[in-house]
C-alpha cells in the first residue's frame, strides 16, 4: 500500500509591530509600510528526499527552494556565510596555519561583502524576487527548528545565524571566484612591504591555493567533469540527449543538491545546484538540457611591477611613478580567553591586490626591487545568479546561447547543451582576460604567465560586447553546433568534436593543438561506442546506453595495454623482475591481469594492479600519458587527438617493471595482485566503509573518483585518508573517495517529453542521521541509476511521496 505524508508549516508569522519576528524583513527594505510580504510554497518529496518544489512565482518557487535546501544542508551555507563575512577567525580561532585568519583578510581585501552591497542596489526586480524568496526560505526554516536544532554537523553552534540577501551574493562571487581570487586570499593576506612587519600569515599559506589556481588554468585541477550533448544523428529518439557527469567534492560547501522547480507557465527546470545560488546549475526542462565541466583556461593574470628604489609601496608604469592604495583592515581573532582584534595594512595596484607568491618562486615575493599583483576577470561579475535561470527558461539551444550572450556570467565552465529538437552545442564562454597579440605571446613565454604590469602595453584590452572591459567578448569565444554530439572532459576547447577542431581563439581559452588527456581519449571511445551494449547498429544511444556508456568502468589505458603486458608476462615466465633491490617474481600479476575484466567495478580483480602499474609509471616519467614511450607505440598526432597517443609500445620492459613495483607496494600493504577493488576503494558515510566503483582518471576512466581535500573550504569535519605512500595516490587507508562522480544525470528526449535517469553519489542529506545522507551511496555502488521524476503523474505516483506546504508573512 503506498503510504502518503503530508505537512503544512506555517514556518514564520513575522509580526513588525508586535516585536514577535521570526524572520527579518528583506535585508535591502526601507522603512515598514503597511504591506504584507507572504511566501508559500509546496514541496513534494519522493524517493531518495528529492524535494520537487511549486510556487505560484519566482518569489514563491525560491522561497521554497531555500526552504528544502536548508532542510537538507543548512550547515553548508551558513558556515560560508561566516566565511566570506570575515568571521572565521572570530569563531574558529586563527585556523591550521592560520588559515582563518588568511581568508578573512583576503575577503576584506578584495571587499566581497562591499561588492555585494553594491550589486544588491543594481538588481532588476526579477532577479531581486529570487534572491528575497530564497532567503527568506532559508530563514524561514531556521526560525521554524532554531539553531539548536538545525540538520547536521553545525547544529547548536553560536555562529548559526539568518542570512541576508547580501550574504547570498557574497558567497555566489566567491563561487565564481573559484578559478581565481579565492585561490590568492592566503598569498594577499602574506603580502608585505620590505622593511615592514612581517605578515602574521605565513608565505606558506599562499601555496595551496595558487597551485590550484595553476592546475585549474592548465586543466588538470581537482575540480573536473565529463559532458557530453547527443544532436538528433547520435539519439534513437532523433532528439536531443545528455550526458552531466560533474566530477566535484563528497563534502563541503560544493557538493551538488538535486531538486525540481516549477512556476506554472514560467519554469519547470530538474536538476543539481550549489547551496547559495538559487535555481539549477546543471539540468533539464522539457525543451533544452545541459551541463558544464571545468573550463582550461585563464581567469586571471600574474602581473610583476617594477618598484621605485627606496620606495617599496610606490611602482611604475611607463616610468611614471604611481603609489599603491593601502587598506587597514582590522579582524577579530578568537584566543582562549575570549577576542581579540588584530590589524594589518595590505595593498593593491592599479589590476588588483598585492600578493606574495614566493611560496611557489623565492623570487616571486615582494622585495626591494619588485612586487607581485593580479587582476581577476570574475572579480565584478555580477551576473552568476541571474545566468542559470535564464538557461533555465530558454526555449531551444539557441535561447542558451542568447542567454549567455545577453548575460556573459559563466565564470569558469565549458556549457554542453541540448534541446528536444536534437541540437547539441558547446561553448567556452568562461571569463576570460583579453590581451593584445604581443602580451598573449609575453603571457604563453612565461611558465606562470606573469605580464609586467610597468608597461601599459600589458593591459587587458577593450573590446566591444565584453560583459566588463578587459574580457573576450562572448561572440569571439569558441563555440560548436553540431547533430551529431559535442563534449568536453576538461581539455580546451579545442577537441569539442573529433571531426570539427575549434582553432585559432586565444591561448588564454585554452591550449590547441597539445595532447589531450587520456580521459578525454576515452570520452571519445565512449562516444563512438566503444563499450558492448551502448549503442545500436547505427551508433545511436538510448538513455540506458548512456547511463551503462558513462559507467562502465573501462580505461583507456587498459583496453589499449593490458593484452600486451599480460603476453610479455607470460613470455617472461618465472624470470623475476629487478626494482629498487627487490626481486619480483610477475606470475601472480600475469594471472590477476589474464583474468580481469578490464574494468574498475567493485568486484574487479586486476583493477588495483592496474591503476598501481600507471601510477609506478608515470612516477618513473610523468608526461609518459602524453606522447610515444613507456606507455605509448604510437605518438601524438595533432591531426587525431581524439586517438593519440596509443598502443602498446615496442618494448614492454617499463611496463613490467612497473607492474613488479606495483606488485611491491601492494604487498608492503598486505595485499594480493588480485585484491578486489572493493577491499581497497571506498567512502566513509557514518562510519560505516561503502565501497566504491571507478578510479583516478590516470588510466583514463570516465567514471573518475580519488580523494582531494585543498578546495573544500567548509568547516564541516572530514574523512581522512591515511598516511601517503611515495609514487601514487594509495595510502595507508587504501583509496578513499571524497571527491568525483557526483549529481549524474542522464536525459533524453523523447515524443512524450524528457526521460531521465541519475544519481546523487553522496546522497541529498548532509545530516548524517538521514535516511538520505548515503542511500544513493549504495546505488552507486552497483552503478544503479533511479528515475529522475519530472511529471506530476511521475512525482504523485512515487510510493514515497510527502508533500510539505509552507507559508511565511511579514507584516511591515
Amino acid at each position: 500500500m503506498r503510504r502518503r505524508r503530508f505537512r503544512l508549516s506555517l514556518a514564520v508569522l513575522s509580526l513588525a509591530a508586535s516585536g514577535l519576528i521570526a524572520v527579518p524583513a528583506p535585508a535591502h527594505a526601507g522603512p515598514e509600510t503597511a504591506t504584507t510580504t507572504a511566501y508559500s510554497a509546496v514541496i513534494r518529496r519522493t524517493s531518495y528526499g528529492i524535494p520537487h518544489i511549486t510556487g505560484s512565482s519566482l518569489a514563491n518557487v525560491m522561497f521554497g527552494q531555500g526552504w528544502a535546501y536548508a532542510e537538507d544542508r543548512f550547515c553548508d551555507l551558513d558556515d560560508q556565510v561566516i566565511k566570506v563575512r570575515s568571521q572565521r577567525s572570530r569563531w574558529f580561532g586563527p585556523g591550521t596555519g592560520d588559515i582563518n585568519i588568511a581568508t578573512d583578510l583576503g575577503y576584506r581585501e578584495i571587499d566581497i561583502m562591499g561588492l555585494a552591497t553594491a550589486q544588491l542596489a543594481q538588481l532588476s526586480t526579477k532577479e531581486s524576487q529570487v534572491l528575497e524568496g530564497y532567503v527568506a526560505g532559508y530563514n524561514a526554516y531556521l526560525s521554524k527548528v532554531g539553531a539548536a536544532h538545525v540538520p547536521g554537523w553545525c547544529a547548536g553552534a553560536p555562529w548559526i545565524t539568518p542570512i541576508t540577501d547580501v550574504d547570498v551574493l557574497a558567497y555566489q562571487r566567491d563561487v565564481a571566484l573559484l578559478g581565481s581570487g579565492q585561490n590568492f586570499l592566503g598569498a594577499m593576506a602574506a603580502a608585505a612591504p620590505p622593511g615592514a612587519a612581517a605578515s602574521l600569515v605565513p608565505k606558506a599559506a599562499g601555496a595551496p591555493g595558487v597551485r590550484n589556481a595553476l592546475a585549474q588554468q592548465a586543466g588538470d585541477g581537482a575540480l573536473g567533469s565529463n559532458g557530453w550533448a547527443l544532436g538528433s544523428q547520435k539519439s534513437t529518439t532523433g532528439k536531443g540527449a545528455l550526458v552531466a557527469n560533474p566530477h566535484f567534492p563528497w563534502q563541503g560547501n560544493l557538493r551538488f543538491w538535486e531538486s525540481q522547480l516549477t512556476v506554472p507557465n514560467q519554469l519547470n527546470v530538474y536538476g543539481g545546484s550549489l547551496g547559495g545560488i538559487p535555481g539549477v546549475q546543471i539540468g533539464f526542462s522539457d525543451k533544452v538540457a545541459w551541463t558544464h565541466t571545468i573550463a582550461a583556461g585563464a581567469r586571471y593574470t600574474f602581473y610583476s611591477l617594477n618598484l621605485v628604489p627606496g620606495s617599496p609601496t610606490t611602482y611604475l608604469v611607463d616610468g611614471v611613478p604611481e603609489a599603491m592604495t593601502a587598506k587597514t583592515i582590522t579582524i577579530q581573532v578568537k584566543n582562549g580567553s575570549g577576542t581579540v582584534n588584530y590589524t594589518t595594512t595590505l595593498y593593491q595596484s592599479r589590476y588588483g591586490p598585492i600578493i606574495d607568491l614566493s611560496s611557489i618562486d623565492p623570487s616571486l615575493g615582494w622585495n626591494t626591487v619588485s612586487a607581485m599583483t593580479y587582476r581577476d576577470a570574475n572579480i565584478d561579475n555580477n551576473r552568476v545568479m541571474i545566468q542559470w535561470l535564464d538557461i533555465a527558461q530558454s526555449a531551444d539551444v539557441n535561447g542558451v546561447r542568447s542567454a549567455i550572450a545577453q548575460d556573459q556570467g559563466i565564470p569558469w565552465v565549458n556549457t554542453i547543451a541540448t534541446d528536444s529538437a536534437g541540437h547539441a552545442w558547446y561553448a567556452d564562454a568562461s571569463q576570460t582576460p583579453d590581451l593584445s597579440p604581443a602580451s598573449t605571446a609575453e603571457w604563453e613565454s612565461n611558465p606562470l604567465g606573469i605580464l609586467d604590469g610597468s608597461n601599459s602595453a600589458d593591459a587587458w584590452v577593450v573590446a566591444p560586447g565584453a560583459r566588463s572591459p578587459g574580457l573576450i567578448p562572448f561572440g569571439a569565444q569558441p563555440q560548436l553546433s553540431r547533430n551529431d554530439y559535442v563534449f568536453n572532459a576538461n581539455d580546451s576547447h579545442w577537441l569539442a568534436n573529433p571531426n570539427q577542431l575549434l582553432t585559432g581563439y586565444s591561448p588564454l581559452q585554452g591550449f590547441e593543438g597539445t595532447p589531450q588527456t587520456v580521459r578525454t581519449r576515452q570520452n571519445v571511445a565512449l562516444l563512438a561506442g566503444g563499450f558492448p551494449g551502448t549503442v545500436d547498429s547505427s551508433g545511436r544511444f538510448s538513455l540506458n546506453g548512456l547511463g551503462t556508456a558513462i559507467l562502465s568502468d573501462t580505461s583507456f589505458t587498459s583496453d589499449q595495454l593490458v593484452g600486451t603486458v599480460v603476453a610479455a608476462c607470460h613470455a617472461r615466465g618465472s624470470t623475476p623482475v629487478v626494482v629498487d633491490g627487490h626481486s619480483v617474481n610477475l606470475s601472480a600479476g600475469c594471472s590477476a591481469l589474464a583474468s580481469w575484466d578490464r574494468t574498475f567495478d567493485v568486484g574487479s580483480k586486476g583493477a588495483v594492479l592496474w591503476r598501481e602499474t600507471i601510477a609506478s609509471v608515470l612516477d618513473q616519467d610523468s608526461d609518459a600519458l602524453s606522447d610515444a614511450g613507456p606507455l605509448w607505440g604510437v605518438g601524438f598526432n595533432p591531426a587525431d587527438p581524439g586517438h593519440t597517443p596509443r598502443g602498446a609500445p615496442a618494448d614492454s620492459t617499463p611496463l613490467l617493471q612497473a607492474m613488479a613495483r606495483a606488485i611491491v607496494r601492494l604487498g608492503s600493504l598486505g595485499y594480493a595482485p588480485n585484491v578486489p577493488l572493493q577491499t581497497v576503494q571506498y567512502t566513509i558515510r557514518n562510519n560505516t566503509r561503502i565501497p566504491v566503483p571507478g578510479a583516478n582518471e590516470n588510466v583514463g576512466i570516465a567514471n573518475a573518483v580519488y580523494f582531494e581535500d585543498d578546495t573544500n573550504t567548509s568547516n564541516e569535519p572530514r574523512m581522512t585518508n591515511g598516511t601517503a605512500i611515495p609514487g601514487t595516490d594509495l595510502t595507508t587507508a587504501g583509496y578513499v573517495v571524497n571527491y568525483g562522480t557526483s549529481f549524474l544525470a542522464t536525459v533524453q528526449y523523447t515524443a512524450s517529453g524528457p526521460q531521465a535517469r541519475g544519481l546523487l553519489t553522496f546522497g541529498e542529506s548532509g545530516n548524517p542521521s538521514s535516511s538520505h545522507y548515503s542511500d544513493q551511496t549504495q546505488l552507486f555502488k552497483t552503478k544503479t541509476l533511479r528515475p529522475m521524476l519530472y511529471t506530476d503523474s511521475a512525482i504523485n505516483s512515487d510510493p514515497n511521496l510527502s508533500v510539505e506546504a509552507i507559508l511565511s508573512l511579514h507584516f511591515g
